[in-house]
């Protein structure tokens, strides 16, 4: 590649609940046969007061007087068991509350509620996978950037320092394998003058580069990790920055905005009159960030094919 070759050496070289009856006698002992007090002196047996007085068996009071057993209160009363209460006092089973109060399973809660699975919820309810969130958020990619769409504007943050990184160039990496994408090598800079790197051109204060971005062809982001492509570099060649020379990202985020590139053109050497790609950029490093808008445009010295 002809893109800064002490640029590429650096980077191999940094590269995370009965009464009793009585009897009368005399005080004479000659009138017994016919004083007359005996037998026909009447008293006994008919004085009335025992057996005849009505006190006793007939009095009333026992066993007819009513009181029991058929004075009415046991067992014919109707408390118990005929008093309505239970069974037949309609309370259960027959009061129509269980089961056929009409709450299940008629009452029309569930199943057929309507809830589930006829809801229109799930799998229907055109949430997912057709809501357009994942993984065809991304909208076309616009051929058209103009005004703010062209200004590069990428904050470079390490420790304490920072620095805005203000131009921006792209080339083209063929693919490795057959079938496998073409890619996007990007370099943001913050050098004094703008043109594209070369192996001749000024080595700018800082550097940070955006490696093996896809070509893209929608607004969906790339994401990289720690090891993964897409990655970033940043270069610290005067110590502004950080004390290190260079160091390598630990997460990135490219966002294409708009782009107007044809890699197939480079074979025919026939470009687009606008040649760029305008993208927003996060990435992320051990002590520092890097983001911004960028609008990269073609540099031929930058191609690795």
């Amino acid at each position: 590649m002809t893109l800064r070759r002490s640029i590429l050496s650096l980077l191999i070289f940094s590269l995370a609940g009965v009464p009793a009856l009585s009897a009368c006698g005399s005080d004479d002992g000659d009138t017994l046969p016919d004083a007359g007090t005996r037998p026909d002196a009447g008293p006994p047996p008919d004085a009335g007061t025992g057996f005849d007085a009505g006190t006793e068996v007939d009095a009333g009071t026992e066993s007819d007087a009513g009181t029991e057993p058929d004075a009415g209160i046991t067992p014919d009363a109707g408390t118990t068991p005929d008093a309505g209460t239970e069974p037949d006092a309609g309370t259960t089973p027959d009061a129509g509350s269980e089961p056929d109060a009409g709450s299940e399973p008629d009452a029309g809660s569930e199943p057929d509620a309507g809830t589930e699975p006829d809801a229109g919820s799930e799998p229907d309810a055109g949430t997912e996978p057709d809501a357009g969130t994942s993984a065809d958020a991304g909208t076309d990619l616009s051929t058209t950037c103009e005004g703010t769409c062209q200004d590069t504007a990428v904050t470079a943050r390490m420790y304490e320092n920072q620095v805005v990184l203000n131009h921006a160039y792209f080339g083209y990496a063929g693919p490795e394998n057959a079938g496998d994408p073409w890619m996007l090598w990007i370099e943001l800079s913050n050098g004094a003058t703008d043109e594209c790197p070369s192996d001749t051109s000024p080595t700018p204060p800082q550097i940070a580069t955006l490696e093996f971005v896809k070509v893209p062809v929608d607004t969906t982001p790339e994401t990289g990790s720690t090891g993964g492509r897409p990655s970033s570099v940043v270069f610290d060649f005067d110590g502004a920055l950080m004390p290190q020379i260079a160091v390598r990202s630990t997460g990135l985020t490219f966002t294409p905005v708009a782009a107007s590139i044809c890699p197939s053109c480079i074979e025919a050497g026939t470009f687009p009159a606008k040649h760029f790609v305008a993208f927003d950029v996060n990435a992320t490093y051990a002590n520092g960030t890097v983001s911004g808008h960028g609008y990269a445009t073609y540099c031929p010295s930058m191609n690795t094919l």
